[in-house]
């Protein structure tokens, strides 16, 4: 039977807790990584889908056949948007302006879910 003097100073398994601390830092910081590069990814993917609307918009207006949303909606490449299209057209302005924008939900394991707006516009005359 052990004492309470021989259990304060025993240092089996010490090894065991510093590994199971350290462990679930580094996990959190690799999925947190993860996920902003995912975050990233859809932001890309949104870019280039507006440019590549209102350049499709600049070429074929007035008569555009798919309509501007849905052929930017078309070249999205990104992770899935649950079935909605973030993509608005708009003929004024600087020319063919396409924007989007999407709610995107970061998960960081151990921290929180963040939900950041990504925001992007792309113009062609």
């Amino acid at each position: 039977m052990m004492t309470t003097s021989r259990l304060l100073f025993c240092e089996r398994g010490s090894s065991a807790v510093e590994l199971g601390i350290m462990l679930s830092v580094f996990l959190s910081m690799i999925f947190g990584i993860i996920n902003v590069a995912m975050m990233l990814w859809t932001l890309s993917s949104l870019h280039y889908a507006a440019e590549t609307a209102a350049r499709y918009a600049a070429i074929c207006s007035p008569s555009c056949s798919p309509a501007v949303t849905t052929y930017a909606a078309n070249q999205y490449f990104g992770q899935n948007l649950s079935g909605s299209n973030p993509f608005t057209y708009n003929a004024s302005g600087c020319g063919n302006t396409v924007t989007a924008g999407y709610d995107y939900q970061l998960w960081i394991p151990l921290i929180r879910t963040f939900t950041i707006r990504l925001n992007t516009s792309a113009c062609a005359v």
